[in-house]
């Protein structure tokens, strides 16, 4: 068996094509559900910046193509118009890579610290859905520890921007100075706490927050001193602001272009700044040709993303040593899992040759009594126990594929027992 990956990124697709394939946390049960009928286990990885899945595979080539048909057909899209943006990477190329992205160095911003607890997030629905057994856990809490020894031994994470900082950013950049401006704030998730703390830091006048859940906007508006506006109201809201950032998971535009018009005409004048964060997309990407209007969204944040991969270089070459390191770890556990099977099965051969040995000396041995029997039993057992030790600890710990196949030969362990 193979680890194997196929997915699309900000590398590899626009905006347009991610957002069409990305997976909701509504529709994560569903399509694990599904992909474990066709392809076996898997485990999806779907962020604002990709869409991977990733699965264990005897045939790499074929699995890679059942996973496209999948995710084409689950979300109704022609697999022609989304084959040349994916890419596919297996053994530990696939390990790799998922290590990489664990640690931030795949990500738009790179050292960003969000995609850590999504890669974790990932995991936990996976297993709890029963879509991901032992061998692609194992993977991603190789991946989970790999995030965090990057994290704490290098300087990747340190100081990075998130994405939703870098958009506060792109605001800064394109304003001036945010101080005193009234900032509406739509999605009280991850995103858009991050969002909240960094418009706190570069002092915004007054900071609303629309939510679908108002508990939760709430919750968030009391630890930052905003207020909170009901969902409901969010186009009147939108006419009041100045800046307005979308950070939500809804399936479809929460904010329209007939709210971006009705809000442009109460504003008179004043233009309205709108960042989009979200994929799928929040805003109605065709707003952006309205006068009064500046829509910036996700493929916005390339140059704050290009200036931040520049000042981390250095620190990155550490990451990736880390990477390296981690992924001959991993390799090195899944290569033991198939010693597993022919430890077992030396044993047990090892085992009904004892056995019968046993039976055959003891049937010659009639008036043997039963203490002296369990002393020639447990003889027999460390005897066998002994001479198994070295094989199979050379077996787990050190033996590669071509070794594993010398030690079926030299056994026979396909065979009979039995035979001569």
């Amino acid at each position: 068996m193979d680890i194997l990956v196929v997915g699309l990124n900000h590398k590899s697709a626009p905006l347009e094509v991610l957002e069409k394939l990305s997976f909701s946390k509504e529709q994560l049960s569903s399509a694990l559900s599904g992909l474990r009928d066709q392809v076996g286990e898997s485990i999806i990885l779907s962020t604002c910046n990709r869409t991977e899945i990733y699965a264990a595979s005897d045939e790499p080539a074929e699995t890679k193509q059942q996973i496209a048909d999948f995710v084409a057909g689950f979300h109704g899209i022609d697999i022609e118009a989304i084959t040349p943006h994916l890419y596919a990477y297996h053994g530990a190329d696939a390990v790799s890579h998922l290590l990489g992205v664990a640690s931030g160095l795949d990500s738009l911003i790179v050292g960003e610290s969000q995609i850590l607890g999504q890669v974790r997030d990932a995991m936990t629905v996976a297993s709890e859905t029963g879509s991901a057994q032992v061998p692609l856990v194992g993977l991603f809490h190789a991946a989970v520890r790999t995030g965090r020894r990057v994290r704490e031994e290098t300087e990747v994470g340190r100081n990075a921007l998130s994405i939703s900082y870098a958009g506060v950013q792109l605001a800064k950049r394109t304003l001036g100075s945010l101080e005193g401006l009234k900032v509406l704030l739509v999605g009280a998730g991850e995103a858009g706490r991050l969002v909240a703390n960094a418009l706190r830091t570069v002092g915004v006048g007054e900071l609303v927050i629309a939510n679908r859940t108002q508990s939760r906007g709430e919750e968030l508006a009391d630890s930052l001193g905003g207020s909170v506006v009901p969902f409901a109201e969010l186009d009147e809201a939108l006419g009041k602001a100045d800046i307005a950032i979308a950070a939500t998971d809804a399936p479809n535009y929460v904010i329209t272009q007939d709210m971006v018009v009705a809000a442009v005409d109460r504003r008179g004048e004043s233009p309205l700044f709108l960042i989009d964060l979200a994929v799928p997309r929040d805003i109605d990407p065709q707003v952006a040709d309205l006068e009064g209007v500046k829509l910036f969204n996700i493929d916005d944040l390339s140059s704050i993303a290009e200036e931040n991969l520049e000042a981390r270089k250095r620190a990155a070459v550490h990451a990736e040593t880390i990477v390296g390191d981690e992924v001959a770890r991993f390799m090195k556990w899944w290569d033991s899992l198939d010693a597993v099977p022919i430890i077992k099965t030396l044993q047990r051969q090892a085992e009904e040759i004892r056995k019968r040995e046993l039976d055959h000396a003891l049937h010659d041995m009639p008036d043997i009594q039963s203490e002296h029997v369990a002393v020639v039993d447990a003889l027999t057992r460390s005897i066998v126990k002994k001479i198994l030790h070295d094989p199979t600890v050379f077996l787990r710990e050190r033996a590669d594929k071509s070794q594993l196949e010398a030690a079926r030969d030299l056994f026979r362990l396909w065979e009979d027992p039995e035979r001569d």
